[in-house]
């Protein structure tokens, strides 16, 4: 009978411990689920004031780079209402608003001063369908816009088009084999290609001459949409 007992009691033990495993495995696994990285920034794109996001604390935009020029790369992360870096000699860039960025992408070395340069464009508390794109460097004690343009919505890389309209941008870098995921498009000699809005309110290519971080001899370039005037 002690047998019998010993026995049952052995048997409940262990079950217990391969519950409280199972139940470490499935904490393990929410937690990696939740510092993945946020890649579906848009998830209703029928109108930008029902927009709903999957952006949390965990769910930020992170990027490695050398911002500072000093060969060694850092992090720089998104809050709602800053970029910072995990070196604290980087100073954080201030946000517009308090929603943070649609994307942070480092692209790489724009002005040759051997620091990377930033793109993001602002999420705005507005109706409004147009944005800009701005690029930033950082110039040893602060960071500092160097470019913008004004762009739409829709423009930006990870946005998801449903609209004749909002997929011409994509369809048009696709077919040009233009990068899909990258604000400056193609750079060359020095000269970065940016499609913007152009002043007539058609979509061209805007070349610009990045020199000591200032953008210089901007001008725009072909005209990409078609348009009935």
């Amino acid at each position: 009978m002690k047998r019998i007992i010993l026995i049952a009691f052995a048997l409940i033990m262990l079950i217990g411990a391969k519950t409280l495993v199972a139940q470490d495995d499935n904490e393990n696994i929410q937690s990696e689920e939740k510092i993945k990285p946020w890649t579906d920034v848009v998830k209703n794109t029928s109108d930008p004031a029902s927009w709903t996001w999957n952006k949390n604390v965990n769910t930020r935009n992170a990027i490695r780079g050398d911002w500072d020029g000093d060969g060694f790369d850092e992090m720089l992360y998104e809050s709602a209402t800053k970029l910072f870096s995990d070196n604290d000699d980087i100073t954080p860039l201030d946000l517009p608003g308090d929603l943070g960025v649609f994307f942070l992408i480092n692209e790489g070395d724009l002005d040759g001063d051997g620091g990377d340069e930033i793109s993001f464009m602002s999420v705005n508390r507005d109706w409004s369908n147009l944005n800009v794109i701005r690029i930033w460097s950082y110039n040893g004690y602060r960071w500092r816009e160097i470019f913008q343009t004004e762009v739409h919505i829709w423009d930006c890389p990870n946005y998801r088009p449903e609209t004749p309209e909002e997929s011409f941008t994509q369809q048009w870098k696709r077919k040009n084999n233009y990068s899909l995921s990258k604000v400056v498009l193609k750079k060359h000699d020095g000269i970065i290609d940016v499609i913007g809005i152009h002043p007539n309110g058609r979509y061209a290519i805007e070349e610009i001459k990045i020199l000591d971080k200032s953008a210089s001899k901007r001008k725009w370039g072909m005209i990409i949409q078609p348009r009935d005037d």
